[in-house]
């Protein structure tokens, strides 16, 4: 059994499957917390049950599919990565109910470039004004958000 669990996390398509397998479940535990319903009165478990059922059934076929093919072997996981990028996320959602939209995307996108060890400045500043851009548009202007947009 360790054995083919050595050979699944060795690839990417192993790696992502047991990801998906492990936010199923947590969704599926999660659901199960709600009231599930029927099909004719879905209760408020009942989505989140049926994706958390999903996300694992594509995490067991993504799995399976690992332990049958001599896929790329994966790299390993940076631990910079998971930091900076964690760093990025928790920065991001303490600046938006304080400093505003305008100040949090750039922040979430700025930080996160570092998680690279070569950060290009130009192409960095453009993506920054882009996603920036479409966080107004869908979330003030399409969806109507009532997300602060700076600190003032």
């Amino acid at each position: 059994m360790s054995n083919i669990l050595a050979r699944a996390l060795r690839t990417t398509d192993g790696q992502s499957g047991l990801v998906f397998m492990a936010v199923g479940i947590i969704a599926v535990v999660g659901a199960s917390q709600y009231p599930i319903g029927t099909l004719a009165r879905m209760g408020p478990g009942f989505f989140p049950l049926c994706l958390g059922v999903m996300l694992i059934v594509v995490g067991l076929i993504s799995l399976a599919g690992s332990l049958r093919s001599d896929d790329v072997i994966a790299e390993p996981v940076s631990v910079r990565a998971l930091v900076v990028i964690t760093l990025a996320v928790v920065v991001s959602a303490l600046l938006l109910l304080q400093a505003g939209l305008l100040v949090a995307i750039p922040a979430l996108v700025i930080i996160s470039a570092f998680a690279s060890p070569s950060v290009k400045w130009l192409p960095l500043l453009v993506t920054t004004v882009v996603l920036t851009a479409l966080a107004y548009g869908v979330f003030v202007w399409g969806l109507n958000m009532q997300i602060p947009l700076v600190w003032w």
